[in-house]
C-alpha cells in the first residue's frame, strides 16, 4: 500500500516533483515543497474488506511561503487520496483511502526548516487473490445483485458476500448479516434475512445519489424475483439508509427481506415404514 500511495501522490501533485520521503529520510537539505509518508497501525480485520491501516502524509513548505502554502499543498494531497481506490503495482493490493482529519495542530519544524501539518488517512485493503477465500453463494443475494444491476445500469459493478480483489468503483456489494425463521401457517414457514448494502461511488455525490435511488426503488418495488418462472419472490419488508456511513466497512443500506417456504407435505417414500400385511375383519351387527 505504501508504494501505491507514494506513486499516486507523485502522479497527482506535480509541484512536489516526485519528492515523497520516508519517515527515516533527512529532509533538511531537500528542495521544498515535499511530502513525508508515515505508516501507522493496522486496524481490525473483517470478512468483507480484509484489513485496514492508517497512513499519515506531512506536506512541508519553506517558512517564507507561509501556512497558506501548506493549506494549498494539504488540499492537493486530500484531493489525490480521499475516496480513491488504488492498486499497489508491486504487491497487487487494491485499497481505498479515506481522509480522517489532521494530526494535531500546525507545526514549525526547526530541524527541517519548514512549516507542516499532518494529514491522517484510513486505508481499507482487500486480500490479494491468492489469499482471498471464495464467499459461499446465496440465491437471495444473487437475486438482489440482478435487481441492483437493473436499477443502476451497466456502468455499475455489483458484488455479493465480500469485496473481491480488483473491485472497481462505482460498485455495490451486498452481504447477509442475519437470518431468522418463524412459523407462518400450517402450509409454510417464514424466512427472514437481514442484508447490508455497501455503495461505493467515484465521487461522494455519485455515491449519495445511488444510495438514495436504491432505497427508494427497493421501497417502491416491494418484491424481488427469486425465480420468475416458478413465480417465487422475496418481499422487501424494510429498508433504511445512512448516507454518511463508511461504504467499505459499514455499508449504507440495511434491508430486511422475507419469503415463505412451503412445509414438507409428509414423509418421503424412503422415510415411511413399509406395510408388510393387511388383515380384514368384518364386524357383524
Amino acid at each position: 500500500m505504501r508504494s501505491g500511495i507514494r506513486q499516486r501522490l507523485i502522479a497527482e501533485i506535480p509541484e512536489i516533483d516526485g519528492r515523497v520521503l520516508e519517515s527515516h529520510e533527512d529532509g533538511a537539505s531537500a528542495d521544498k515543497p515535499y511530502l513525508v509518508l508515515f505508516q501507522g497501525a493496522e486496524a481490525g480485520i473483517n470478512d468483507w474488506t480484509g484489513f485496514g491501516r492508517t497512513y499519515e502524509v506531512w506536506p512541508y513548505q519553506a517558512p517564507d511561503a507561509g501556512f497558506a502554502s501548506v493549506d494549498e499543498l494539504s488540499e492537493a494531497v486530500i484531493r489525490a487520496l480521499d475516496g480513491e481506490t488504488l492498486t499497489d503495482e508491486s504487491s497487487g493490493e487494491v485499497f481505498t483511502c479515506r481522509y480522517e482529519g489532521t494530526v494535531g495542530s500546525d507545526v514549525s519544524d526547526e530541524a527541517r526548516n519548514a512549516l507542516t501539518r499532518g494529514l491522517r488517512f484510513s486505508v481499507a485493503a482487500i486480500e490479494p487473490a491468492e489469499q482471498a477465500e471464495e464467499a459461499p453463494g446465496d440465491d437471495w443475494i444473487e437475486a438482489l445483485k440482478g435487481w441492483t444491476q437493473a436499477a443502476l445500469g451497466a456502468g455499475w459493478s455489483v458484488y455479493g458476500g465480500k469485496w473481491p480483489p480488483g473491485y472497481a468503483a462505482p460498485a455495490v456489494m451486498w452481504r447477509v448479516v442475519g437470518l431468522e425463521t418463524m412459523d407462518g401457517n400450517a402450509a409454510a414457514v417464514k424466512i427472514r434475512k437481514q442484508v447490508t448494502g455497501h455503495v461505493l461511488g467515484r465521487t461522494l455525490n455519485e455515491q449519495t445519489a445511488a444510495v438514495a435511488r436504491l432505497a427508494e426503488e427497493l421501497k417502491r418495488s416491494g418484491k424481488i424475483a427469486l425465480n420468475s418462472e416458478a413465480k417465487q419472490f422475496i418481499s422487501i419488508q424494510a429498508c433504511a439508509a445512512i448516507t454518511e456511513a463508511d461504504a467499505l466497512r459499514s455499508g449504507q443500506l440495511s434491508v430486511t427481506l422475507m419469503r415463505r417456504s412451503a412445509r414438507p407435505t409428509g414423509p418421503s417414500p424412503g422415510d415411511a415404514p413399509l406395510m408388510r400385511e393387511v388383515f380384514y375383519h368384518r364386524v357383524s351387527r
